[in-house]
């Protein structure tokens, strides 16, 4: 049977596929393959039904309208279908064997291509929420359909419906993702993806459709950063500030005055703010608009934005200060003036924080204050204020123009000051010295030392010597006149060139020698020696005595002196004269031998030598003879022990050699006593 059925053989077709559903036969299998296992509408498609058993009697059936050529064989059917022009597209196949009846059943997905997204504004702003719908194709069975949303290749919501439909309803999936506009979405591509799903979590892709979204914010009004007065026919710049934008690099801000647009330049100081600057020099005085206008070119349908002011343009001269200067001791004249000024003026004169003289006028005016020069006023600053009251008081600050005049007062330097890098002058380290001294015109410095000049204000030391120690003046002096300062260097250096002096029995043998480190001296038991050491330092080092046996009868005194009355054995050795102060040590040593006794040395190794080779051939003698089972017996005493066998009767059957190792070394101790 083939196709083609009537409304009675649409029922028997419906329960013959009941029957090869519910019927469990065995022995035989039957398979279904189709080719693509999803078809779109219009497309090709190729049906397969086989069976194992041998000798089968197969029936394929589709629904009512189906058009395909069909080849087979004894255990196959293979149909293929030109143009699928049905949404419900059912095979059914059904063997028949010797052993019973066996079916299957194939419903192919059938789809087209439709996918559609609602149109959002051309442009989002950010923190509002906005609905992105996407209407999928038209698919049979609808559960088959799944809509995702990609948010760049990042899964956002996927949906579908688990009811299959009619297949001559066109009942569309529809997807409808909520998103908040943010500015990680400017630019961003979000995709409706659909697909079909395949069973065994596999799924199949159909169509797609993408939008990219543009965001924006433009929340606060443009801010006009000083709208203070200015001076007429001055240039002056005009700020304008747009806060918390994006994307700030497409805002446009433009500054108007009276219709006219400025030429202007635009900064970005961070990522969210534009800045625009205009050069604007008024032509007049009084109230004059200016206008800031910032908008989206790019984006006509948001509405711009603008920031205006009225800005008070006035006319005022900078005031001027004469401050002449003079010498010590005379008296000067300070004039403070402004001219050509109209309105509400005030002119000050001050000295700091502290207003000398006060007066107004609608017209030029002037101040002056007489003030003796004295050496403490030169570069003393006087200031020249005048303040002009603008017509809005309550609204605008007075406008403050000062001068600023210094006073010169030509003197002689009151006094010259020496400074040290470092407070002591250490022998080897460095030292700078520094002359210092205050006059108008400044004083030049001169170094004077051991009769020579040289004329600079440091004199750097690298390595502090010896013969850099005296006297060293500094010297200020311009044609006012000169003052002097002198420092005495004194060199502090470690102790160095330190002499022994040493005398036996009152007889000075050996001294005054800084060359030599040690010093060899024989004496004789009984002998009086007396050591005497100095040395030089500054400061002063102190001296001891290093003892090497701390013998007795030994009388150490101050100042490096050091008495044995009279000398033994245990005198003997090196005997170390120290000198030292915080800046180092020196020593000095003198080797002090007792005569007679240089022979005991090699005697005594002679006889340490002898021992020890006895005792090693004692203990080689001894470990030999414990190896062989030998020992002497000739000094045995006789065992009177009756428990213990003798030696005669027994020396055959219990060879020692065979006793207990633990028990050998006690008769070996037995047996030598």
């Amino acid at each position: 049977m083939d196709s083609g059925l009537t409304s009675l053989a649409e029922c028997i077709w419906l329960f013959k596929l009941l029957f090869i559903v519910t019927a469990t036969v065995t022995g035989f299998e039957v398979s279904i393959d189709v080719k693509p296992p999803a078809v779109e509408f219009g497309g090709s498609i190729e049906m397969n039904c086989s069976t194992t058993c041998p000798k089968p009697i197969v029936n394929v059936e589709y629904k009512s309208g189906a058009n395909f050529q069909r080849t087979k064989g004894s255990t196959w059917y293979s149909d293929y279908f030109p143009t699928a022009q049905q949404w419900d597209l059912t095979l059914a196949c059904s063997v028949m064997c010797i052993s019973g009846l066996k079916g299957k059943t194939a419903n192919v997905p059938v789809y087209n291509r439709e996918i559609n997204i609602t149109v959002l504004p051309e442009v989002l702003e950010i923190n509002r929420t906005y609905h992105l719908e996407c209407i999928g194709p038209r698919v049979y069975p609808n559960n088959k359909l799944i809509l995702t949303w990609l948010r760049g290749s990042e899964i956002v919501q996927r949906d579908s419906t688990g009811k299959p439909g009619l297949p001559d309803e066109d009942k569309r999936l529809r997807n409808v993702f909520n998103v908040v506009a943010s500015q990680s979405d400017d630019g961003q591509e979000y995709t409706c993806l659909a697909e079909v799903d395949l069973g065994s979590n596999t799924t199949k892709s159909i169509t797609n459709s993408s939008v990219t979204l543009q965001t924006y914010a433009f929340m606060d009004q443009p801010r006009i950063l000083d709208k203070r007065p200015k001076e007429v026919k001055r240039e002056v710049t005009l700020t304008c500030e747009v806060s918390n934008v994006y994307p700030a690099e497409k805002m446009r801000v433009r500054w108007f005055q009276d219709g006219v647009e400025l030429n202007s330049n635009t900064t970005r100081p961070n990522s969210n703010t534009v800045r625009i600057t205009a050069a604007w020099t008024p032509q007049e005085s009084g109230l004059m608009e200016v206008v800031c206008m910032a908008d989206f070119e790019k984006y006509p349908s948001i509405p711009p934005k603008n920031d205006s002011a009225f800005i008070e343009v006035y006319a005022f001269s900078s005031p001027e200060i004469q401050v002449p200067t003079t010498q010590e001791g005379n008296l000067v004249n300070i004039t403070c003036r402004v001219l050509n000024v109209s309105g509400d003026l005030e002119l000050r004169l001050k000295k700091g924080n502290d207003t000398l003289v006060n007066g107004s006028s609608s017209t030029g005016l002037t101040i002056s204050h007489t003030v003796e020069a004295e050496a403490k006023l030169d570069g003393q600053q006087y200031i020249c204020e005048a303040e002009l009251k603008l017509q809005d008081h309550s609204m605008t600050s007075p406008v403050i123009k000062q001068q600023i005049g210094t006073l010169h007062v030509l003197y002689a330097p009151a006094k010259a000051e020496i400074f040290k890098a470092q407070e002591n002058w250490i022998e080897g380290e460095s030292q700078n010295l520094t002359c210092h001294g205050q006059g108008n015109p400044d004083p030049q410095r001169v170094w004077i030392k051991d009769g020579r000049m040289e004329s600079r204000e440091i004199l750097y030391i690298p390595s502090v010597q010896m013969q850099h120690g005296g006297l060293y003046v500094c010297m200020v002096k311009n044609e006012h006149g000169s003052k002097t300062s002198s420092l005495n260097a004194t060199i502090l250096y470690k102790p160095r060139d330190t002499i022994m002096t040493i005398s036996v029995n009152n007889k000075t043998i050996s001294g005054n020698n800084t060359t030599m480190s040690s010093i060899l001296v024989e004496v004789t038991k009984g002998d009086k020696i007396t050591l005497s050491c100095k040395s030089n330092g500054r400061p002063s080092p102190t001296l001891e005595w290093v003892n090497p046996s701390n013998g007795s009868n030994i009388e150490i005194g101050p100042s490096g002196f050091l008495h044995i009355p009279d000398v033994t054995s245990e005198h003997q050795g090196i005997y170390k004269c120290r000198a030292t102060n915080q800046y180092g040590i020196d020593e000095k040593e003198v080797d002090i031998r007792i005569k007679g006794l240089r022979w005991l040395i090699p005697v005594v190794a002679v006889i340490a030598a002898v021992l020890l080779i006895i005792a090693l051939m004692v203990l080689y003698w001894k470990y030999s003879a414990h190896k062989r089972g030998q020992y002497n017996v000739q000094n045995a005493k006789p065992n009177n022990n009756l428990q213990i066998p003798n030696g005669h009767e027994h020396q055959q059957n219990v060879p020692l050699n065979n006793l207990d190792p633990h028990h050998s070394e006690t008769i070996t101790n037995g047996l030598s006593q």
